[in-house]
């Protein structure tokens, strides 16, 4: 078994810190073409964080604006490292490279669902496609640092991409 060099956590807080700064980028440009910037994290903020079932729609709140953005860098900083330890897994691992395709999918459908699911509020909100959009350029931006990272990992791909 090869072993890596690469440090889970620092390329995970990479990761996650470029899906998390892409997620609020994308955001923010729908926002300001729609003349509302940071119009997303404050609603956002107030149905998630503060459990508004009528968020204030006219006005941004700076604290949910900034509650929600801390909590939004959270959660991909997590999620950053357990993918990266997922691409490490997946260079000796074929299973973990099925894992990897799989996780792409729940990365997509799975959030659009539970938003829909159990923020009842942010229905009519948000366009499902901008959520959508905004998962796809994440995955694409957080997979093509892990990518360039890990030359092992294409070579174990080209090998036996998701196991015999």
């Amino acid at each position: 078994m090869v072993r890596h060099h690469h440090s889970v956590w620092r390329e995970g807080g990479t990761a996650g810190l470029l899906g998390a700064v892409s997620v609020a980028l994308w955001f923010l440009a729908l926002d300001l073409a729609a003349g509302r910037p940071l119009y997303t994290p404050s609603i956002l903020g107030q149905i998630v964080l503060f459990g508004s079932a009528t968020p204030e729609t006219a006005t941004i709140v700076p604290d949910a604006v900034a509650l929600y953005t801390l909590a939004h860098l959270a959660a991909f900083l997590v999620f950053g490292v357990l993918v990266t330890k997922l691409v490490h897994l997946a260079v000796n691992f074929p299973l973990a490279r099925f894992g990897l395709l799989m996780l792409f999918v729940v990365f997509e459908v799975a959030f659009w669902g539970f938003t829909w699911v159990f923020f009842e509020g942010t229905r009519g909100l948000f366009p499902q496609g901008s959520i959508l959009g905004a998962n796809t350029v994440a995955a694409v931006v957080m997979a093509s640092y892990l990518w360039l990272r890990h030359p092992a990992l294409k070579r174990a791909l080209q090998h036996e991409p998701l196991g015999s």
